[in-house]
């Protein structure tokens, strides 16, 4: 019996690394395409280890009534890209970017999120950097993330951080200018 908890104890850290999962692989590259959906809410979860808002499609590219879940952050990352519970209601109408699974399970990682008739705000500052970079951010028309001004650039990819170096978008500490100067 000794020996079998003293195995269990062992392998208890493992299992919290095995239930961890790399976002990008279930959901592909931050940088490709998006797919564009309306939705109303049907049930929110505002907990760790993600932010899952379940939805009922109304337009977009996804058939009407299809129901799906809205995958993003943590709860803190969630708090530092400007998003709080209070935000949401059961019933609020949605209107979604975000990137589908990849094995086409009912999942979006949400790209940037629009609450009724609210403004359409970025949750992904990484790929903001991106769009910077690649001067399609301002076309869409959408806030970036309330953490962008003052992020390291690192996680956007080396491309993207040249560019934006370029761009003058990077201060003397290697942290993002937003809104530029």
């Amino acid at each position: 019996m000794r020996i079998l908890i003293s195995l269990l104890l062992t392998l208890l850290p493992y299992v919290g690394l095995q239930a961890h999962h790399n976002t990008q692989a279930e959901f592909g590259a931050f940088g490709s395409e998006t797919t564009y959906i309306e939705a109303n809410i049907v049930s929110i979860r505002w907990g760790n280890p993600h932010v899952m808002i379940n939805v009922e499609a109304t337009g977009g590219e996804l058939p009407v009534g299809e129901r799906l879940r809205l995958v993003s952050h943590p709860i803190t990352i969630a708090d530092d890209h400007g998003f709080v519970a209070a935000d949401f209601a059961v019933g609020d109408h949605l209107r979604i970017y975000g990137w589908t699974h990849i094995r086409n399970n009912p999942l979006i990682w949400m790209r940037a999120i629009q609450v009724n008739d609210g403004p359409m705000r970025s949750i992904m500052r990484f790929t903001d950097m991106i769009d910077i970079a690649n001067g399609v951010f301002e076309k869409m028309n959408m806030e970036p993330a309330a953490n962008l001004a003052g992020s390291p650039p690192g996680r956007a990819g080396p491309e993207s951080v040249a560019k934006l170096r370029e761009m003058g978008l990077i201060d003397e500490d290697g942290l993002m200018i937003w809104p530029p100067r």
